[in-house]
């Protein structure tokens, strides 16, 4: 079992879409997941959403090309 996906996000990362910031409605609920797991290729990540209150909203599997790490105030990771 992978520990790091390709791209270096690791379980306990947090993360969000990274159309987030844009209009869509959908993506916004996308800007505060965990990684839960890493998958066999390291190409995806399984993630779990929570929304702002800290609920679970969503989990799924997404490709580490469309996520960015971020760090505890929020902010991408340089």
């Amino acid at each position: 079992m992978r520990t790091e996906a390709l791209n270096g996000l690791k379980k306990g990362d947090r993360v969000r879409h990274k159309k987030s910031p844009g209009n869509n409605h959908w993506y916004q609920s996308l800007n505060n997941g965990t990684v839960e797991d890493v998958s066999l290729s390291g190409k995806t990540v399984y993630v779990k959403w929570v929304d702002g209150r800290g609920q679970y909203h969503h989990w799924a599997m997404y490709r580490c090309d469309v996520l960015e790490k971020i760090d505890e105030g929020g902010q991408a990771d340089a």
